[in-house]
């Protein structure tokens, strides 16, 4: 037998064994690090890029859109002012007029080159556009003078003369075409440089990009293979709670203790993936030290069914002393071989675990396994939970022993008491009737003549006799109905002329004591298929009860059908609501009315209603409780202290 402390320890093992095998875990941010470099990486492969490449494109395009046709412009304004310059002189020493033409076809170029400088001075920094507004002005300066000169019309000596006098403004022109043309050189080197760096930065960051994808590309394998690890551990932890709860619900649909050991070894193995597994009970001799017997077998390499081995020196009894999960490297040591000194090829990793109480358990469970798969500290810690599960299951097959044996001395005690009360009643009964019958003689003057004093004794008497002859019925009536001995008809029963009937019958009871006895009931009531008698029987005594314990004001009897879940008497007793509803007979008196915390014990045997000097045994409230529950309804109590009771039968409208 398991020792009543089984399962006295919950939660003993799992918390224990995760102190000795702690948890390494990752921190929580290492998760993000590969992702936001393959974040970062993705971004910056395509803005950086980008951005290289719009700020090359920008320089490249002032410099073909702007610069170069500047500097175009100057190198032409540059050769045809010295082609200007050298056409006038030319003229001025020869005097021939063509020169003049070729002077004018050459200068209305050079304007309009001018012209088109002047709009892209716009796109020129402050330097260059300073030189280009010189160069600008100065030519404009010299044209008009020239053509001025020119139209004057005078001598080739003449104007030969004139253009001396110009030569400062053309100096000053062709020093501002030479100086814009320097720094637009200058500005074309100056951007060439800024691509060139540009360029050697765009292949180091895309080197670097390069870089990061790879360290992100890595980090990424590491996610995967860890994600992979993480779900492969996953489904096994998955497993391994699914074979625990099978496990659960397999020992705890076990009812006896034989019954759950020998569940215990059959889900060991699929809980720690075992090659066997075996239980071992502590038995105490009588004559000697405790032993371990095998109850329970399951797989391969375990030690035969019944197997004995001493207690002392055993793993068992190691495991016991550490009241944890033992784990073991090799069954077959010869130190603590125990049970397994019976087997025939013993060897290998094994779990020990304590069943049954917290410090002195009386069972082990042994899991063992093959040479070639060790056992984890995981599967210790599931050995503990399981062992827990066992403990549980354990008790509960305990509680169950002990609630069967209980209810089994409750119903002997209950058939005890039956035969008593049958047998008392039948002796009893026989000289009670006996003493009326001569009683009644008496009363008769089968004896001779008596006295009216005499005569009234005499009927006090045989009332007594009745009291006590009912008294007897009571006690025998009880019987029958707690053994389930009552028989029961069913016929049609029309409540309203049934409580009329009832009501003439108490009529003059309830005047006798100062009361109005009323009936309320639809002449086209409900009519249920019932046990008259039995109705009558309960109806009796609940008007009786109310005329007993009602000094003054009313009663009242009433009936009224009801909805399938009004009844509210669906459960243990009464599980089938009836699909016809509920019929209800209720008595309602103004008497003195029953306390709240009262009203739960008004239904059991031998209780009394309140203080009342009222006589009565306090068997009928029980006995029609029990025949209402044998119609398949039962009886309600609402009551008030002061305010008056209404008892209400319900019963089960069935057609």
């Amino acid at each position: 037998m398991l020792d009543e402390r089984a399962g006295a320890a919950p939660g003993r093992y799992p918390d224990a064994l995760r102190r000795r095998y702690p948890r390494i875990t990752w921190p929580a941010f290492w998760g993000t690090v590969p992702l936001a470099l393959v974040a970062l990486a993705l971004l910056g492969s395509v803005a950086f890029p980008a951005r290289q490449s719009w700020r090359i494109m920008r320089l490249l395009r002032e410099t073909s859109d702007v610069v170069a046709p500047a500097r175009a412009l100057v190198e032409q304004l540059q050769t045809g002012m010295a082609n200007e310059r050298v056409a006038l002189q030319s003229y001025a020493l020869s005097g021939d007029r063509t020169l003049l033409s070729r002077y004018e076809v050459t200068a209305a170029d050079d304007q309009r080159r001018l012209v088109l400088l002047g709009r892209l001075t716009e796109h020129f920094d402050p330097t260059a556009a300073s030189h280009a507004h010189r160069l600008q002005a100065g030519s404009a300066g010299w044209y008009r003078a020239n053509a001025a000169i020119i139209a004057d019309g005078g001598s080739p000596a003449m104007f030969g003369a004139s253009l001396q006098r110009e030569q400062a403004r053309y100096d000053g022109s062709v020093e501002a075409a030479t100086d814009l043309s320097l720094e637009l050189a200058n500005q074309a080197e100056a951007r060439m440089g800024q691509v060139r760096r540009l360029e050697y930065l765009s292949i180091v960051s895309n080197a670097a990009l390069v870089l990061a994808a790879i360290i992100a590309m890595y980090g990424v394998a590491v996610l995967t293979m860890r994600e992979r690890r993480l779900t492969t551990v996953l489904r096994r932890r998955m497993g391994e709670e699914s074979a625990l709860r099978e496990a659960a619900e397999t020992l705890g649909d076990a009812n006896s203790v034989d019954e759950v050991t020998q569940r215990i070894a059959q889900s060991a193995l699929e809980v720690l993936a075992g090659c066997g597994a075996f239980v071992e009970i502590i038995e105490k001799a009588v004559d000697g030290p405790p032993r371990l017997v095998v109850r329970a077998v399951a797989g391969t390499g375990v030690p035969p069914l019944g197997a004995t081995s001493p207690l002392v020196g055993s793993n068992a009894q190691r495991a016991m002393t550490i009241d944890e999960p033992l784990l073991l490297e090799d069954l077959a040591t010869a130190q603590y071989s125990g049970a397994v000194g019976t087997m025939v090829d013993a060897g290998g990793p094994a779990i020990v675990v304590p069943l049954g109480g917290d410090a002195t358990p009386s069972g082990f469970l042994f899991v063992v396994r093959d040479a070639v798969r060790p056992f984890t500290p995981g599967d210790v810690i599931r050995a503990g939970v399981f062992g827990h599960l066992a403990a549980l299951s354990y008790s509960k097959c305990r509680l169950l022993d002990e609630s069967r044996e209980r209810a089994r001395v409750l119903e002997r005690v209950i058939q005890s008491r039956s035969r008593l009360m049958r047998g008392f009643s039948h002796d009893v009964k026989n000289p009670l009737g006996a003493a009326d019958g001569f009683a009644e003689m008496l009363a008769l003057g089968v004896y001779g003549d008596i006295s009216d004093e005499q005569r009234a004794s005499i009927t006090r008497m045989r009332r007594n006799i009745d009291t006590a002859l009912a008294l007897i019925d009571d006690l025998h009536e009880l019987s029958r109905a707690e053994t389930g001995h009552l028989a029961f008809a069913r016929e049609p029963l029309d409540l309203a002329a049934f409580m009329r009937e009832m009501a003439d019958e108490y009529l003059a009871a309830a005047q006798g004591h100062g009361l109005s006895l009323t009936v309320v009931a639809d002449d086209h009531g409900p009519i249920v298929m019932t046990d008259r008698t039995r109705v009558r029987q309960i109806v009796a005594n609940l008007l009786s009860n109310a005329i007993k314990y009602t000094e003054h004001g009313s009663v009242t009897l009433s009936s009224s059908r009801h909805a399938s879940d009004a009844g509210g008497v669906a459960g243990p007793d009464n599980p089938d609501v009836p699909d016809g509803g509920w019929a209800t007979i209720q008595v309602t008196d103004s008497g003195i009315g029953i306390a709240a915390d009262k009203q739960q014990y008004i239904f059991e045997e031998f209780s009394r209603l309140g203080t009342s000097s009222a006589t009565g045994a306090g068997l009928g409230l029980a006995i029609s409780e029990l025949i209402a529950r044998g119609l398949g309804g039962h009886i309600a109590v609402e009551s008030e202290v002061g305010r008056g009771s209404t008892f209400t039968l319900w019963l089960p409208c069935r057609s």
